[in-house]
């Protein structure tokens, strides 16, 4: 007997619908596997509670309130300066604030799993350096050792099981600092650095830094937050206009001697080079503050070719990444200051996207102008072109990282979490 059309057609549409939701259940399935984190839900000791005492209250001399807005992200440019010339997505970003940020990106993954069986990492969103200003500028009655002990302690009694399965290898966090803070040491009567390195629990989890001690595997490097925050199109307008901006510089030098560097170093060569040459714009960070104002030093390196990138209190600068956004092809002194640091977001082929010169060239009289001169203007455009390829790996976009645009342009936060889950399962290899 015939079906009645009035009761094949419902029951029809009825099956697409059931299949299709079956389908995409079974695809989101799919493109989880090997991929599900599972973020700890830590007390508020550990992160959004640090930032409520942003006022004083966890070194005396410092207010980092404005820097928690936006999700970490800082107050955006246009608030606080109306007449800025750098279009959408700017903000005003402190570096340290990677562990906000990337704890409000990882809330958006799409593979989180509430089920730590299931789970191929952990992530602890613990913000190890905002905690450690309380051990590094408020030393006197505490006890650099213990910072991170009460983390180890609550895994222990809340996260047995979890911990034991592969002794914390398959964990991770964010380090929003260099790794020398966490590594406590003394020179004579100086000291620095907490003593969470010094655990044997933490030394097990990867730590994400933006600088590490190169000879640790379980340190990884990543990039220093700039104040690009764009969404996907915000991104892919700022490319093209980085790509025809008229540079009117050979080179610039955005920076200032310190007290506590060593003078006759490097540093002061390069500022007195610059200073010399016809074709260098400085800035003066004494002066501008350049930590918190973009606009002076995106606009500085934007109109220039190359920028110089030497080595600081430590080996990394986050204005390395400030010179990769504007197109600025960076001038490296040192290889601890990018080739052996971040791996994970910078290619191996150096040479096709900065320029490199020893510092010893430079303290026996080299010339940097002399050297940036000798490139045509063919390759100046060809390395130029690859510097900008090389702007979404260094971002932490506004984007969830999930869509399809952000699926062909991968930032910051993918390429970290793609690198951890990559780590952790060559990790369970080796282990079987």
């Amino acid at each position: 007997m015939a079906v009645p059309y009035s009761v094949f057609v419902p029951f029809l549409l009825f099956s697409y619908s059931f299949l299709g939701g079956v389908c995409q259940q079974l695809q989101t399935t799919n493109q989880c596997d090997g991929r599900r984190v599972y973020m700890y839900d830590l007390p508020s000791e550990f992160n959004s509670g640090l930032l409520e005492k942003c006022k004083f209250g966890m070194a005396k001399w410092l207010n980092f309130c404005a820097h928690n807005a936006n999700a970490g992200m800082g107050q955006a440019l246009e608030k606080v300066n109306n007449s800025h010339t750098l279009g959408q997505g700017w903000y005003i970003t402190d570096p340290y604030m990677i562990e906000v940020i990337f704890h409000n990106r990882m809330r958006r993954y799409s593979c989180l799993t509430k089920n730590p069986k299931l789970a191929d990492a952990f992530f602890l969103p613990y913000y190890t350096g905002i905690d450690a200003l309380k051990y590094l500028y408020n030393a006197n009655g505490i006890n650099k050792s213990r910072h991170g002990a009460n983390l180890i302690s609550w895994l222990e009694k809340n996260a047995n099981d979890q911990w034991q399965k592969h002794g914390g290898r398959d964990h991770f966090l964010i380090m929003g600092r260099t790794s020398w803070d966490f590594d406590f040491h003394e020179i004579g009567n100086y000291s620095w650095g907490t003593g969470l390195w010094q655990m044997p629990q933490v030394t097990n989890m990867t730590g994400l830094l933006v600088e590490k001690r190169t000879w640790m595997p379980n340190e990884q490097a990543i990039p220093y937050p700039t104040s690009f925050h764009p969404s996907i199109s915000q991104l892919q307008e700022w490319m093209n206009n980085v790509r025809a901006a008229e540079r009117t510089f050979l080179f610039s030098f955005a920076g200032s001697i310190r007290p506590t560097m060593r003078k006759g170093g490097i540093r002061d060569i390069l500022l007195q080079q610059c200073a010399e040459a016809h074709e260098c714009i400085l800035v003066d960070c004494k002066k501008h503050r350049c930590s918190h104002n973009p606009q002076k030093i995106i606009e500085t390196f934007s109109q220039s070719t190359f920028c110089l990138q030497p080595r600081g209190d430590t080996p990394t600068r986050r204005s390395i990444f400030d010179s990769i956004i504007a197109g600025c092809i960076p001038v490296l002194f040192h290889p601890e200051s990018a080739y052996t640091q971040y791996t994970w977001h910078l290619p191996q082929d150096s040479n096709n996207w900065s320029v490199f010169i020893a510092e010893d060239d430079i303290k026996n009289g080299a010339r940097v102008e002399n050297i940036l001169g000798s490139y045509s203007q063919e390759q100046i455009l060809q390395i130029r072109n690859r510097v900008i390829t090389l702007i979404p790996n260094l971002i932490y976009t506004t984007s969830s990282g999930e869509d399809s645009a952000t699926a062909q342009l991968p930032d910051a936060f993918d390429i970290i979490v793609q690198g951890v889950l990559h780590k952790i399962s060559a990790m369970k290899l080796q282990e079987t």
